[in-house]
């Protein structure tokens, strides 16, 4: 933690940046998988992070590097993931999802930027990793190039529209959708899960800083019609929906005169 605490602290002294930490509450409600009749809700804990630097951008769209001194394009390492559900409805008797987590790289090239407004091209690609906490098991990977805008407006609201598809390999599509012969029951065949279209994304969010209070909310909608897995005996709706509220308190000047005296000492 030392080292990531002061890994940030040099970046802030080499280049013109700002920096704000903080920690954060989210409430979110997901359905077990895409596809899945079933909704959960929980509310959990998270760090974050706003660095910006001429070179380095670090936020809630991950870390990213202008490439090659062009201005509008940049590398990203673009995370995701999805949290533990237990087998129920169509899945009743298989084995859970496992918490996953999604990381790899994403190349992002701006096409407009004006006026408050950015209109971009997003090209990432993740493996996913799950685990148990007792193994980890890498189940193939995802990629979903996409339409963003960011518009900033009435002095720091942020409104973010994203939209665009989602493809899989076969790994992937068979964590969630295949069945082995050992889960066959009256009522689920056997199915394995073949690459390709998983349907399209589209989301929206909002946010400001209020002062020391990050909030927002965003909402995500998949329509899966034309997924390439939609004839598995897993997948009973045709569309899905993911929304969350959230709220951070961002630690003030005399947190960051702490830290850097707890590096002098």
């Amino acid at each position: 933690m030392k080292k990531i605490f002061a890994t940030t602290l040099i970046l802030s002294s080499i280049y013109s940046s700002t920096l704000d930490l903080g920690i954060g509450v989210g409430d979110m409600s997901y359905p077990d998988y895409l596809g899945s009749n079933h909704t959960n809700r929980t509310i959990l804990p998270f760090p974050y992070i706003d660095y910006h630097s001429k070179k380095i951008d670090i936020d809630q769209d991950g870390l990213k590097e202008r490439l090659f001194s062009i201005d509008e394009l940049r590398l990203r390492l673009s995370m995701s993931g999805s949290l533990p559900v237990r087998s129920s409805g169509a899945r009743e008797g298989m084995d859970n999802l496992d918490i996953s987590g999604e990381i790899g790289p994403a190349i992002i090239y701006e096409l407009y930027k004006k006026d408050g407004i950015t209109l971009k091209l997003d090209f990432p690609i993740r493996a996913v990793i799950s685990t148990n906490f007792k193994e980890m098991r890498y189940r193939g990977y995802k990629y979903d190039p996409k339409l963003a805008i960011d518009y900033n407006f009435l002095d720091g609201y942020i409104f973010q529209f994203k939209t665009g598809g989602v493809w899989a390999d076969s790994r992937f599509q068979n964590y969630i959708y295949g069945v082995e012969r050992e889960f066959v029951t009256e009522n689920r065949a056997k199915y394995k899960a073949k690459a390709g279209y998983m349907g399209y994304k589209t989301s929206i969010g909002i946010s400001k800083k209020f002062n020391r209070v990050w909030a927002g909310a965003s909402i995500i909608y998949y329509d899966l019609d034309g997924a390439v897995s939609k004839d598995s005996p897993l997948f009973n709706k045709n569309y899905g929906v993911y929304s969350g509220l959230f709220i951070a308190y961002l630690f003030d000047e005399k947190f960051y005169k702490n830290i850097k005296n707890l590096f002098k000492d």
